[in-house]
């Protein structure tokens, strides 16, 4: 009986000892750490989060559903410009208006969307449905699958990190620059936008951290599974990452570059580049061929959104196009003084300040610095070289595209702080307190614009022109295999679930859809057309033949003859009869929440 008192005695010290100095105290640590990063995720999500306010975020939700249901990326979203592109490549000169191949997007992002959608729909939930009378500007789908996603996507780049800058610099800056990650308004901005920005900066930062284990496996001439294994998954994550974000791209030079610095450059590192380079290209083909097989062309049409918002085709007006016209000098012009317009309006965003700022200070200070580590000074130019394509690039699309330089913020972050570290040394203060306060400091810079975007006012509903209930109201207005066009088909394609075509840039165009292609049961103009400059865009400027239209003055041989306003007359709803009264009195849709 002594001997088992001792035991449980010994037991008990054994456990009290673990729980001060050992493994149970570093439980307890990880465990408060996550649980931190959990409250500061929902906090910033209540408060911020008001449902998806992009039209791509929208485009990928209804692209997860629609493969969700039918196996294929089909989009319900329809370009007039991406109609003349599939009428080309179509026997028959048919737009395929019910099955319409998304030619846009990669299909990773959508995928992963569609795997959250089938968990729900096989417990027998539907995340799809608003519930009635909600005066909510969210699908339930966005909650619990979307948002879940990215911000799933975005802690796993924060351990990446951690993991990177544990093995490149040390434990301490890791930690650090994990922490900096998840206190930057940045990143949590991103993952609650509902864009692919999460996901594809996680595979894009796995692929340079596998290439950096494989890489020094290899220098330490461990056994080759050690190695060829962390490459080979290097291969994948960079694939996966273009897969999801085209313009991940530019990574793959930076990662070749650092392979072939790290194998020894002209003593046999250059097939390690090759063969990453080729294995890569092996990866990504078939759905290059998909590209070509639809449109002909291997991107299929991201290429052709560089005319977005040029001065040929300013605003949508390109996507709406039945019939694009335009020259390779005219393209070029155009895309280079966009080039020049979205960096002088985005760059804010870009380049974060405070803190964020003297990070990027430091880590560009870091190119004119050698560190003692090879492989550190190998990956910096990696990174530089894939930095400089990434600006280069992306100043030629859209605006989320600039926000993908948002992906190189994990190595900005361990980069700048090696170098601050570096500094302190320097500086020799003598007195611990000193260099901790320094850091401490430098932390609390960086999560300012976090601590200011979580305070009051909270974040607006996305309206005008998005509110669900509305959306989907007006939607039902029509059955499954009817189809209609509107402003915003990707707002009625995602809350609607309805095929919907985007309002050509004039009637002819509308004429020319209804009477050759497919028969449009609905139209539904939003703020989107009506909030437009009267004079200069509606009485005498590109819209002018919408003008009678939205006015209610349709034309005699109109096919839409009835009408209802809705929200105040903020919208209109035209169709071929009636679909909204019972009993001849209107019931309009509920207004929407400012």
């Amino acid at each position: 009986m002594a001997q088992d008192n001792r035991s449980f005695e010994s037991t008990l010290h054994d456990i009290v000892y673990s729980i001060d100095t050992g493994t149970g105290l570093k439980i307890i640590r990880v465990t408060l750490y996550v649980l931190v990063v959990i409250m500061l995720m929902m906090f910033y999500t209540a408060t911020q989060f008001r449902g998806l306010m992009s039209s791509e975020a929208m485009d990928y939700a209804q692209l997860g559903r629609n493969i969700s249901l039918n196996g294929g990326l089909v989009t319900k979203c329809i370009r007039p410009v991406t109609m003349w592109k599939v009428d080309q490549h179509t026997p028959g000169k048919n737009p395929r208006i019910k099955n319409h191949p998304d030619l846009l997007h990669p299909p990773a992002y959508p995928a992963v969307l569609s795997l959250g959608f089938h968990f729900f729909e096989a417990v027998g939930l539907d995340p799809f449905t608003i519930p009635e009378g909600s005066r909510s500007a969210t699908m339930p789908a966005e909650q619990w699958v979307v948002l879940p996603v990215n911000h799933l996507f975005t802690i796993l780049t924060g351990i990446l990190l951690f993991s990177l800058g544990k093995r490149l610099f040390s434990r301490e800056i890791g930690l650090i620059g994990m922490s900096i990650y998840f206190l930057s308004n940045l990143v949590w901005a991103d993952s609650i936008s509902g864009l692919n920005i999460p996901m594809a900066s996680f595979f894009t930062v796995a692929s340079f951290h596998a290439m950096v284990v494989a890489m020094l496996n290899r220098r330490d001439k461990d056994t080759p599974v050690t190695w060829v294994l962390p490459f080979i998954l290097s291969v994948i994550f960079v694939a996966i990452a273009f897969l999801t974000r085209y313009i991940t791209f530019v990574a793959v030079p930076g990662i070749a570059l650092f392979a072939w610095l790290m194998s020894g450059r002209f003593r046999g590192g250059t097939r390690y580049a090759v063969i990453f380079i080729g294995l890569y290209l092996v990866m990504v083909s078939p759905w290059l061929y998909r590209n070509y097989k639809e449109c002909g062309n291997p991107m299929g049409m991201a290429g052709y959104t560089a005319l977005i918002g040029t001065a040929q085709y300013p605003g949508r007006s390109f996507e709406r196009q039945m019939h694009p016209e335009f020259t390779a000098k005219q393209a070029i012009a155009g895309i280079k003084a966009k080039w020049v317009v979205n960096y002088t309006e985005n760059y804010p965003s870009v380049l974060p300040g405070l803190g964020a700022g003297v990070l990027l200070a430091f880590f560009i200070t870091t190119f004119f610095y050698h560190f003692i580590r090879p492989q550190v000074n190998y990956l910096r130019w990696g990174l530089g070289l894939s930095m400089l394509l990434m600006v280069f690039v992306s100043g030629f699309f859209s605006e989320s595209s600039i926000r993908m330089l948002h992906l190189f913020w994990p190595f900005i972050i361990l980069y700048g702080l090696a170098f601050f570290y570096i500094l302190i040394d320097r500086l020799d203060l003598g007195v611990r307190l000193y260099n901790t306060g320094l850091k401490v400091l430098l932390v609390v810079l960086t999560a300012i614009p976090f601590i200011l975007a979580i305070l009051p006012p909270k974040a607006k509903h996305p309206y005008p022109p998005y509110f669900a209930p509305i959306i989907t109201q007006v939607s039902n207005m029509l059955n499954e295999r009817e189809v209609m066009c509107t402003d915003m088909p990707w707002a009625t394609a995602w809350y609607g679930d309805r095929v919907s075509i985007l309002l050509p840039t004039d009637v002819d165009g509308f004429y020319e859809i209804n009477d050759e292609n497919q028969y449009i049961s609905g139209l539904y103009i939003t703020t989107i057309t009506k909030d437009k400059p009267f004079v200069k865009q509606l009485l005498d400027g590109p819209e002018k033949s919408w003008l009678p239209v939205i006015s209610g003055r349709t034309p005699a041989d109109f096919p839409l003859k009835q009408a209802v306003s809705l929200n105040r007359q903020d919208q209109i709803f035209l169709s071929d009869r009636n679909r909204w009264s019972k009993g001849g009195k209107a019931e309009a849709p509920a207004e929407a929440k400012q």
